[in-house]
């Protein structure tokens, strides 16, 4: 069967774009998986601060080092929290309305240096909670 040239060039021009589209649609999956919604990443940053959250953001890149999230309305910190994230150096949890923190929750940042918790909630700390962090040097 012959083809004819009009045919064939806006066939092909539909592939393109449909080719087109479905590279930009993976890009877009495999950016949004790599960052929590609504966060920003750069790099080895993590920034989801200021954003309202009441809960921790998921898909955070486990090869983060810095983790910004303060000025949230954070009430709780789990041990499932940061867990997988062996590589956070600082970790801002400022300004949230952190009230609890379960034991065990920083025991995967091995590289934990600074620790930001002020203008929170707190009225007591677990016993041996930073027991696992021995970088930690400002908190």
């Amino acid at each position: 069967m012959p083809v004819r040239g009009s045919c064939f060039g806006a066939g092909m021009g539909r592939l393109a774009l449909w080719m087109w589209v479905g590279m930009l649609c993976a890009l877009l999956v495999g950016h949004s998986s790599a960052c929590p919604a609504l966060c920003t990443c750069s790099g080895t940053t993590v920034d989801c601060h200021g954003l309202g959250l009441k809960t921790m953001p998921r898909n955070i890149p486990r090869t983060s080092e810095r983790l910004e999230l303060n000025g949230n309305n954070l009430t709780r910190i789990t041990k499932s929290d940061f867990a997988g994230l062996k590589y956070i150096r600082v970790l801002q949890l400022m300004e949230n309305q952190i009230t609890v923190i379960e034991r065990g929750a920083f025991d995967d940042m091995k590289e934990l240096e600074r620790l930001r918790l002020n203008r929170n909630q707190l009225q007591q700390l677990p016993e041996l909670l930073f027991q696992k962090n021995p970088a930690l040097s400002r908190l």
